[in-house]
This record gives C-alpha cells, sequence and structure tokens, in this order.
C-alpha cells in the first residue's frame, strides 16, 4: 500500500507537467480589420457594402429616379433630337447655317450662325424674361 501513495503524487506531478507544456501563451497582437483605422485598405469596399445592405432606413428627401415611363423617355429622346437637328441646322458644312427655334412653354431656345461655321445661343426664359447669349465660336 505504502507504495500506491508514493506512486499517485509521482503521477499528479507528471500530469501537470505535462499539461502546463501545452499551455504556452503566445503573445496577443492586434490587427485592425477596418481600413480607418489601419486595416487593410482592400476591405474598404467590401465593409461599405455590408454596411448599406444593413441600412434599412430610407431617405425621404432622397430623389426617386426609378419613376420615369416609357413615354417620359421617349419625349426626352425627342427634345434631344430637336436639339441635335437645331444644332446641326445652324453649323451647315458651307459656314452659313440656317437660324433655328425651339420653343417651349417655359424657354426660347434660338441659334443662329455667325456665318464663320460658329453659331449664337439665346436663351429666353420665359417666365422671368432673362436672356441668356452664348457663343459658341468656330465650328471645331
Amino acid at each position: 500500500m505504502k507504495s500506491r501513495t508514493h506512486l499517485a503524487p509521482i503521477l499528479v506531478g507528471s500530469a501537470i507537467l505535462l499539461a502546463s507544456t501545452a499551455l504556452q501563451a503566445g503573445q496577443l497582437i492586434y490587427q485592425p480589420i477596418n481600413p480607418s483605422f489601419g486595416g487593410d485598405p482592400l476591405l474598404g469596399n467590401h465593409l461599405l457594402n455590408k454596411a448599406q445592405a444593413q441600412d434599412t432606413k430610407k431617405d425621404p428627401d432622397a430623389p426617386d429616379f426609378g419613376r420615369f415611363s416609357e413615354t417620359d423617355f421617349f419625349i426626352q429622346d425627342l427634345r434631344a433630337g430637336l436639339i441635335n437637328q437645331a444644332i446641326e441646322d445652324a453649323l451647315d458644312p458651307d459656314g452659313t447655317g440656317r437660324d433655328s427655334v425651339i420653343d417651349s412653354s417655359t424657354l426660347r431656345v434660338e441659334l443662329t450662325s455667325d456665318g464663320q461655321g460658329g453659331f449664337n445661343m439665346t436663351i429666353l426664359d420665359k417666365t422671368s424674361g432673362e436672356t441668356t447669349t452664348v457663343n459658341f465660336g468656330q465650328q471645331f
């Protein structure tokens, strides 16, 4: 029995010694994730996308661009076509252009050739009576 009592402290001591070798502590190193605080700059876009995905609030004053109908797009294309045609009329290849007028409910735009390859644009705001003249110089 005596040999067993001497054996128990040796076994417990050796078990503690073996367990302590596995518990070696390493140095703690702080590494930030957010690029604003010194983290990897390549994570910035990823963090921004995660933040925007979690954002459930909607700005009530933000413009909503998704409400254009096909009619609105058609009218916008028609206006752009009229303006382009008026500019082409003012810039004939021979240097002398024809005068063009685009009239709407609030604006009157007059395009007149200056006879030297350029044209002048006069914009009249019908609501305020303000006139703006822009000289486009010579043709490129």
